[in-house]
């Protein structure tokens, strides 16, 4: 600039800052920052709103003190940008002390610093504090604007506090505060993460309402939300509604039709979207890579691993290895998943070892399972889910000993196992039932339907199979525990409240066992039901006692 005559001033150093900033160069952002100072140029309250996002995305907190310092030197604390975006970066930074303490130190409690504060917290999966903080403000009485409600919202849907997010969306309308492009992408999530069909169709209609149904980011979370709810041919009609699509449409459609199985419309899709001009990015080829591994195609999946790089130009990430792992591990191919980790060219994380003990647990294989675990106690020592898994492989081969002595790590550590749930919409209302819960007000009516369901399944050579209850009781007592599975009940519940004849969707926050699969597959083809459980890994669509997995899961 200085070369072509014309002298920078403030405003165009703040400027190239912002556009260092918006373009996704935040290294470049802070160097200019530098420089600007460097050059004589004294930065003002702009240009530190300007660099701090910068700074927070690069999650560089020595940084982020340095500009903290010069603008305790230059007085701008009163700025209430200038604060908001230094929240803003803490929380990206995972500085939860300093956060609090910039926020605190306020005079007068800006809106946009505690927008800043609630993102914040939601990062840092303080979901509890959150809405305490939003809680005590709202009732204080201050104006809470879209930004603030739609912040909050988000922050439920993303800590697993997706009825929460479903209540505050109604509660927001109920403030007169008018819900945008950006509240709906937020509170989607929170109605597929529990198969809130209901609650995700008013929300669509609201969309429509709005005028806000063509927004492209608005339509790939009702993808999201429609496939995450089972109706996996309402994604696809919305996918083929949008005219100008994006990369995120498309990852949403091919994720989904990865959560349900269908690898090979998964590919087709892939294909498709190259030759519409989109190249496509690591959450594409994570999808694609999952979908090959629910079918078990192991070479596709290798070959779409090999082109990342030879053909699209990035390397593999972590989670590109987890679904190698995986991709291997549930084929059986364990030596090939082992490889595979040793192979990689950084450290292997908690995902990545957490996948081949998975894949360990479907084929029991304890050597291997001993070694995942070991990692994982390392990486993540209060995981009580990894404690569990270890100790089912030990139950499966009957090796008691080692169970207790699992058992007793975990009571050492204070962990304690999370109860098998499942949750099924019916009447507009989610219900959650928890395995082997005797409390539930209709359990008297569930036990007696499925001890009928039970009855008729024996007369056609059904028999529990009590391999699947890795504990060591009586086999009349393993029995009894196999029909207090949790999504087994949801079931029932839904045959018990639902027209003959009605398809039920079921949410399991674990792996469906080889049981229930069974008996669930009868009971589709003896109540003339369609049947969709979503566990951990993908969707099971039951009907007419065959299940879309094929039983390969």
């Amino acid at each position: 600039m200085g070369r072509s005559g014309v002298e920078p001033n403030c405003v165009s150093w703040n400027g190239m800052i912002a556009g260092f900033n918006r373009s996704g160069l935040h290294s470049e952002a802070f160097l200019f920052f530098q420089k600007m100072h460097s050059q004589a140029f004294k930065p003002d309250g702009t240009s530190v709103s300007s660099v701090l996002p910068a700074i927070g995305d690069l999650k560089d907190l020595n940084k982020g003190k340095q500009v903290h310092g010069y603008v305790n030197k230059l007085g701008l604390e009163s700025d209430n940008c200038v604060v908001s975006s230094l929240v803003d970066m803490y929380g990206k930074c995972a500085s939860k002390v300093e956060m609090f303490q910039v926020f605190n130190e306020m005079s007068k409690v800006d809106l946009g610093a505690f927008n800043a504060l609630i993102a914040g917290l939601s990062r840092n999966s303080l979901a509890d504090n959150a809405l305490n903080l939003f809680n005590r403000f709202k009732d204080s009485g201050m104006n809470l604007n879209v930004v603030t409600w739609t912040s909050i919202i988000a922050c439920c849907s993303q800590n697993g506090k997706d009825l929460e997010a479903l209540e505050l969306f109604r509660e927001m309308q109920a403030y007169g505060v008018k819900p945008n492009f950006v509240t709906l992408p937020c509170l989607l999530p929170a109605c597929g993460n529990i198969a809130a069909l209901k609650h995700g169709k008013s929300t669509h209609c609201f969309a429509l309402r709005m005028g806000i149904y063509h927004d492209v980011y608005v339509c790939s979370a009702l993808i999201d939300m429609y496939a995450k709810c089972g109706k996996i041919r309402a994604a696809q009609l919305i996918f083929d509604s949008i005219l100008q699509k994006n990369l995120v449409c498309w990852n949403a459609i091919i994720g989904g039709y990865s959560l349900h199985g269908m690898a090979e419309k998964a590919i087709e899709t892939f294909s498709l979207m190259q030759k519409n001009g989109h190249e496509p990015d690591s959450i594409t080829l994570t999808c694609v890579l999952s979908a090959c591994s629910q079918r078990g195609l192991t070479k596709e999946g290798l070959y779409y691993y090999n082109i990342m790089s030879k053909k699209h130009g990035f390397e593999a990430k972590i989670e590109h290895y987890a679904c190698l792992v995986t991709l291997f591990g549930r084929a059986g191919k364990l030596e090939e998943a082992c490889s595979v980790i040793k192979k990689m060219p950084f450290e292997p994380d908690a995902c990545v070892w957490g996948a081949l003990l998975s894949s360990c647990r479907v084929h029991n294989n304890v050597s291997l399972a001993e070694t995942a675990a070991k990692k994982l106690f390392e990486l993540e020592p209060n995981n009580p889910g990894n404690y569990v898994l270890l100790s089912n492989i030990y139950a499966c081969k009957g090796m008691w000993s080692e169970v207790d002595m699992v058992r007793d790590m975990m009571k050492r550590k204070g962990l304690r196992k999370n109860p098998g749930c499942s949750w099924i919409e019916v009447k507009n209302k989610v219900h959650m039932l928890l395995a082997g819960d005797k409390s539930h007000p209709q359990m008297a009516q569930i036990n007696e339907k499925l001890n009928e369901l039970s009855m008729e399944m024996r007369k056609l050579g059904y028999f529990p199979n009590i391999e699947y209850v890795l504990q060591d009781v009586e086999e009349q007592d393993k029995v009894q525990i196999l029909c207090g599975h949790s999504e087994k009940l949801a079931v029932v519940f839904g045959l018990l409240h639902t027209p003959a004849g009605t398809s039920l969707t079921v949410i399991k926050n674990l792996r469906i066992c080889g049981d229930c699969h069974k008996v669930i597959q009868f009971i589709s083809s003896f109540e003339n039901r369609e049947i969709l459980v979503r566990d951990t890994n993908r969707f099971h669509h039951f009907k007419n006692g065959i299940c879309s997995c094929g039983d390969y899961w």
